[in-house]
């Protein structure tokens, strides 16, 4: 096959996207036709000095979108397409176009992304796969209204070995997202009057789920110094608490044990449930592991939720809860009502995927990763802006927040715009009006190179 690929290694473009760009013009162009082999992954990445990872990418993207179809240990083979006129110049200026009108960055330091170098691709489609030839795990049908109970087994387990949670796969209940879930716990509590407990600042799109409910909503104070203060939650009449106290969003603070035993003996004492939601939980960078409020749980007041969004792939959409006995009870009862959202077929894969070791394997190997990108991105605000800026977090989790005194949050965002860049400010995640906010920095989906470069002009724009 004859290739005329020029790759732009200093273009904001990722590599693969230029290499898929480039094979999927020639295949609709008839370029190259259906039924030709790919150049295996091996040969490329030497031909073209890059990884084979990038390779991996590149094909995998194709054969997700349909152009190639992937033989075991036969490669990749360009499928036969429905015949049109297409023209790259014309798709490309549309392209452009759609650049401009959704607002892309250069860089964006976006909370929530992943880092896709690093995800075990090829592990993970081999699990796919071997779900799919399996006749015998019923993944054509609608699933277990619960979840799939292979990976509540599985979930149950991880549990136990990385939070100390003791459970069964009979108290979990697997559904798709956060937020979700908390309408799950709602519809069981809905027999007595709600006054919620909420973090402020704190996750915005729960604290939605909340109003939309029409629910009493009473603060509880986060400082970026102190962390949480409870002596507002002790003096109200709060009957369920949303707590992230792993990572507290979108602040940073780790909850010191004490105050996570405080907050038991208030349950206790109030008949109260509390909603641990222990996201970003596997990433702390320094110091022991605090245990889990769940596993120091003695009153099963608990309801403890998870998710594998940050910790594994964001499009799985699949979250967990392990609900106290009483509203297990109350779920079961219920169920006849519930649908199962999250894919029979991803959640026996992501079973499978536990079972085998490879999630932990990933899990230990993402630690690594993102310690060193969030130990850069420290390194480089203190070496381009100095004492101009305020580092608000702990080690731990996938974002950290900064405050800039001298200038308004606005004009900040605004400059930051102008060259290409985005932040983000954390207005939305407060209740109450506030003269300024932090700006939030992601660096999950970021390349430390990216990091560097968004910093950089940062300080330029900011303080030039």
């Amino acid at each position: 096959m004859n290739m005329a690929i020029h790759l732009h290694k200093e273009s904001t473009e990722p590599v693969y996207m230029q290499l898929y760009n480039y094979f999927k013009a020639e295949i609709l162009t008839g370029k190259i036709e259906a039924g030709t082999k790919l150049p295996s992954i091996r040969y490329l990445a030497s031909y073209l000095y890059i990884s084979k990872n990038t390779v991996i990418d590149a094909y995998q993207q194709l054969w997700l979108e349909g152009y190639v179809e992937s033989k075991e240990k036969s490669g990749y083979t360009v499928v036969s397409l429905p015949s049109y006129e297409y023209k790259n110049e014309q798709n490309q200026w549309n392209h452009k176009n759609s650049l401009k009108q959704t607002g892309q960055y250069s860089v964006d330091f976006h909370y929530g992304d992943i880092d896709q170098t690093n995800f075990p691709t090829n592990a993970w489609k081999k699990t796919l796969k071997e779900i799919m030839e399996d006749k015998q795990n019923g993944w054509m049908n609608y699933g277990d209204k619960q979840g799939e109970l292979e990976l509540r087994e599985e979930v149950a387990g991880y549990l136990y070995r990385s939070r100390g949670i003791q459970t069964t796969a009979d108290q979990l209940v697997i559904t798709a997202g956060t937020e979700q879930l908390i309408q799950v716990v709602l519809s069981l509590l809905n027999d007595c009057p709600l006054h919620i407990g909420m973090e402020e600042p704190g996750y915005n799109d729960v604290r939605n789920v909340f109003q939309e409910k029409g629910l009493s909503i009473s603060s509880i104070p986060v400082s970026e110094t102190d962390g949480h203060d409870l002596s507002s939650l002790l003096n109200s009449s709060c009957n369920l608490v949303y707590i992230t106290p792993s990572h507290q969003f979108p602040t940073g603070k780790i909850m010191p044990i004490s105050k996570r035993i405080e907050l038991l003996e208030w349950a206790e004492r109030e008949n109260g449930y509390i909603v641990e939601d222990d996201y970003d939980s596997e990433f702390r960078f320094q110091g022991s592991p605090i245990p889990s409020m769940k596993a120091i749980d003695q009153h099963d007041r608990v309801i403890y939720m998870g998710t594998f969004s940050k910790s594994f792939l964001p499009s799985l959409r699949i979250s967990y809860m392990v609900l106290p006995n009483v509203l297990l009870e109350k779920w079961k009862k219920k169920r006849y009502n519930e649908t199962q959202p999250c894919s029979p077929i991803l959640q026996q894969a992501l079973g499978k995927f536990i079972q085998k070791g490879e999630f932990e394997r990933h899990i230990k190997r993402m630690r690594k990763v993102y310690e060193r990108k969030y130990t850069f991105l420290i390194q480089c605000i203190k070496r381009y802006m100095g004492n101009k800026v305020e580092i608000i977090g702990e080690k731990a989790g996938l974002h950290l927040l900064i405050r800039i005194a001298l200038k308004n949050e606005a004009i900040l965002l605004s400059e930051a715009e102008k060259i290409g860049i985005n932040v983000y400010s954390t207005k939305p995640y407060f209740a109450e009006e506030r003269a300024s906010y932090p700006l939030l920095l992601g660096f999950g989906g970021l390349k430390e190179k990216e990091i560097e470069e968004g910093i950089i002009n940062l300080a330029d724009a900011w303080f030039m």
